[in-house]
């Protein structure tokens, strides 16, 4: 699977963690599912030669956070659970795309899910729970 160039894609910035695995791309393919990539380098790769565990994780877990804050109406909020299954590896040179999507919100909470892909192969399916902390950021 492949970025759609059709899509809207931003660069998910912050000058914390996050700057050092991206740049992570985004981009909303409808009001419950977001799309997000990462081009894996050499900083990805562990003493095996595949990607490591904790950027595939780092991965769902920032697409996940990004997709409960816009549809929180871009309301901060912060994961309190995660769940991850590895199934395959990635290499370097791949480029990663998740797929993340909203099951359910309530009042405080968002629930989400994703797949993350590396070429034709699954690497990585995980979910988790964000808790919205304000109101949204105008």
């Amino acid at each position: 699977m492949h970025p759609d160039p059709a899509l809207e894609w931003r660069e998910i910035r912050d000058d914390g963690f996050n700057s050092h695995i991206g740049p992570i791309r985004m981009a909303r393919l409808d009001e419950k599912t977001w799309q997000a990539t990462l081009t894996l380098d050499a900083r990805h790769i562990n003493a095996g030669g595949v990607c490591h565990g904790g950027v595939l994780m780092s991965l769902a877990d920032v697409a996940m956070g990004a997709a409960s804050y816009q549809a929180g109406g871009n309301r901060r909020c912060a994961t309190i659970d995660f769940e991850a299954h590895f199934l395959a590896a990635a290499k370097q040179g791949q480029t990663l795309m998740v797929t993340a999507h909203q099951n359910r919100m309530v009042s405080e909470i968002s629930f989400m899910e994703c797949e993350v892909s590396g070429g034709e192969r699954l690497c990585l399916r995980a979910s988790g729970i964000w808790k919205y902390l304000g109101k949204p950021v105008v």
